[in-house]
């Protein structure tokens, strides 16, 4: 049985909302296979614990790694992930549906470097309200990623330290087997947007590609 919280709106605040049908009043398990529907191409597929198809990324197999799209089981586009050119900080900046001329991105996400922050922590991710747009940097981040990416075993936090989202390795019951890198378990919090989260963890996927070669220890 799913468990089911009433989401506390204060631990809520700064949250981004992609379609209200995404956001669920209780803890929402899914899994995301890294696999496109389309043969020869690389992307993502997630599925809800009834196998029902909720996220598609299809594009992978585009020459330019620069945009991805986000749908749902339909094929209609929810976010747009667009990788920002000349960023020292490996930045991508989402946007709401299928891109517009001169649309405005309601968040940006970039890799976390400093030499003063641990290495679990893996990327800032900052909401873009009209008040906040010239000012980003200079504030704290709205949402942290921390753990280890290439053991599929991280952490989305808000900016008061709670929890958002989970990620860990899919197992087999039976006799606890990993099932590699390409399939996972993502197990969201109540109020949160699932189609929001898995913006993150795809813009993750790319920051991450782009960086890191082979295994990596994240111990």
């Amino acid at each position: 049985m799913i468990s089911r919280i009433h989401p506390d709106s204060r631990k809520l605040a700064g949250r981004v909302v992609i379609d209200n049908k995404f956001s669920k009043d209780s803890i929402t398990p899914l899994t995301v296979w890294k696999k496109s529907l389309v043969l020869n191409c690389s992307g993502f597929t997630v599925y809800d614990p009834n196998g029902n198809l909720i996220f598609r990324v299809d594009n992978y197999c585009s020459d330019s790694k620069n945009e991805v799209l986000l749908m749902d089981a339909a094929g209609l586009v929810l976010l747009t992930l667009r990788r920002k050119r000349l960023s020292l900080h490996k930045e991508w900046e989402g946007f709401l549906g299928d891109l517009q001329n001169a649309q405005k991105p309601l968040f940006v996400a970039r890799r976390a470097f400093s030499l003063l922050i641990p290495i679990n922590n893996l990327a800032e991710v900052y909401v873009l309200s009209s008040a906040k747009r010239k000012r980003k940097w200079t504030q704290h981040s709205d949402y942290h990623i921390k753990g280890c990416y290439a053991k599929r075993s991280f952490t989305i936090f808000n900016s008061s330290g709670n929890v958002v989202a989970e990620v860990k390795p899919k197992q087999v019951r039976s006799n606890q087997i990993n099932l590699g890198g390409d399939v996972f378990n993502l197990v969201v919090r109540p109020g949160y947007d699932l189609a929001f989260v898995m913006g993150l963890i795809i813009i993750l996927d790319q920051m991450m590609s782009s960086h890191w070669s082979g295994v990596v220890d994240c111990t």
